[in-house]
């Protein structure tokens, strides 16, 4: 008779110590990739607006464009003007990455208010993928080129700051356009033309380190329980293990 009242017990511990493997909704398991893709971009955002948060980690750099470095190759080849090109090379990519830094502010409730707005659809698919980051690709595939726009404006905002030394990225940038005209006005040097668009180059870079640090936040939540910080990351990411 004890044995028959123990039982209800017994099934409620065994429910609890298992609830982790209860199925889930696809409207369950959505949310749960929203709430891992909200965690990972709070963390990842105010890791990348930190002072050095985008300068001095080497996944995230913003490194001049191609154009430009091979433009400065070309300029530091020419008598008189390589100091002073590489002077501004130096300055350029401290003053761009300053820029991203000092933009994340501004940048953060952007991407979150785009990851509470996006319909997750496939949600079990994407759950369950061999794809660690595919929560992460699915928010950049339906949120990149919007967000380039939105956090357009604010990022070209911090292009003009003077962060550095009383300079803005924007200051050296026009340092090196007049060091460019200069050089190419004179005999026998033919530098390509300059093609990018700093505030649209720069928004694009530090977009892509955003998502590029929410992937590594996602492959965290994915593979260690420490890093499922609520109950509802526990209950969908729990799936998983």
């Amino acid at each position: 008779m004890d044995k028959i009242k123990k039982l209800p017990l017994f099934l409620a511990l065994l429910l609890l110590f298992n609830c982790d493997k209860i199925p889930l909704s696809d409207s369950e398991i959505a949310a749960g990739l929203k709430s891992a893709l909200e965690v990972g971009a709070n963390y990842a955002l105010k890791t990348l607006g930190k002072e050095d948060g985008f300068f001095l980690d080497k996944t995230v750099k913003i490194l001049l464009p191609n154009d430009v470095a091979n433009i400065v190759t070309q300029i530091s080849n020419v008598p008189g003007f390589g100091i002073l090109i590489k002077e501004i090379e130096t300055q350029l990519i401290l003053t761009i990455n300053r820029a991203a830094e000092a933009s994340i502010d501004g940048v953060i409730p952007i991407v979150i208010g785009a990851i509470t707005d996006i319909t997750i659809q496939d949600a079990r698919s994407i759950l369950f993928s061999s794809n660690e980051i595919a929560a992460t690709d699915y928010l950049r595939e339906k949120t990149y080129e919007p967000l380039c726009g939105v956090c357009g404006s604010v990022i070209e905002g911090a292009l003009t700051k003077k962060i550095v030394l009383n300079t803005s990225a924007q200051d050296v940038w026009k340092r090196f356009t007049d060091c460019y005209y200069t050089v190419s006005s004179l005999p026998l040097v033919n530098l390509a033309p300059i093609e990018t668009d700093l505030s649209l180059y720069a928004t694009q870079k530090a977009l892509d380190g955003v998502f590029l640090k929410i992937g590594d936040e996602e492959v965290k939540i994915r593979t260690d329980v420490s890093a499922r910080v609520n109950d509802l990351l526990r209950r969908v990411f729990g799936q998983l293990d």
